[in-house]
């Protein structure tokens, strides 16, 4: 059996490159070449933690000796959440990433009743099957990094939709809807006269997704899945649309 130390950051479950890269069967320059070519997608405090300096100093020190010797030396330590963890294996893109992400969803990041520094136990034979699997295509994540980047952007537009398609949804006109959430005080017109949300509503009520190509970069709103029920109860109750029985 192959034991996992657990460890944790600002309350949160988290895994070291080092122990991510044994899990899915890649190298460590594997998970540090997808995170350098792909960046723009990881967000610091959602998909991952940077810790260096008296911070770096103060986790180590928090760490079980067995851990924290491994890392005395280390002078940048990166930190991978749940949803960091999730994205590799969408760089990645093979079924065997895939479902060594759900193990480990399903006992590393998720059983809480875990305690930290108590080791959780996942089969090594279906782990060593999968790292071989991997192993054999570590040539063609290159390839499939545009592979990955589409099943993501497709993800992204399943949860979460623009104000068009909402109001589609809600069965509103959509000059109705978006003078609706300006009237109160979900999103204001910038300069640009391009509609943005207020702080208070990011990450809640709205996302903002940014974007580029080789031209140009900027960034699009989209409206969350809580969004779009918070706005159909409201409308409802504002007598803008009815509700369906």
């Amino acid at each position: 059996m192959n034991d996992i130390i657990p460890i944790e950051f600002k309350d949160q479950r988290v895994m070291t490159t080092k122990v991510l890269a044994e899990q899915y069967g890649a190298t460590e320059k594997n998970i540090q070449d997808n995170f350098a070519n792909n960046k723009d997608r990881f967000k610091e405090g959602k998909h991952y933690y940077k810790l260096d300096g008296q911070v770096l100093k103060d986790f180590k020190n928090s760490l079980p000796d067995n851990i924290g010797e491994a890392l005395k030396f280390a002078p940048v330590l990166y930190l991978w959440t749940d949803r960091g963890a999730a994205r590799h294996a969408k760089i990645l893109d093979t079924d065997e990433a895939w479902q060594v992400y759900e193990a480990l969803e399903d006992t590393y990041f998720r059983v809480k009743e875990n305690k930290l520094n108590q080791p959780l136990q996942i089969d090594s034979k279906f782990l060593y099957q999968i790292a071989a699997q991997l192993e054999e295509k570590e040539k063609q994540i290159a390839i499939l990094t545009p592979k990955a980047e589409y099943f993501d952007d497709l993800v992204d537009r399943n949860l979460l939709t623009s104000f068009r398609d909402t109001a589609k949804e809600l069965k509103v006109q959509e000059s109705k809807f978006i003078e609706w959430l300006i009237e109160n005080g979900y999103v204001y017109r910038d300069k640009k006269k391009k509609l943005c949300p207020y702080a208070q509503y990011v990450g809640k009520l709205f996302e903002v997704k940014e974007w580029k190509n080789d031209v140009k970069a900027g960034n699009q709103t989209l409206i969350t899945p809580r969004g779009r029920e918070t706005f159909r109860l409201l409308l409802i109750k504002d007598g803008l649309i009815k509700e369906e029985m």
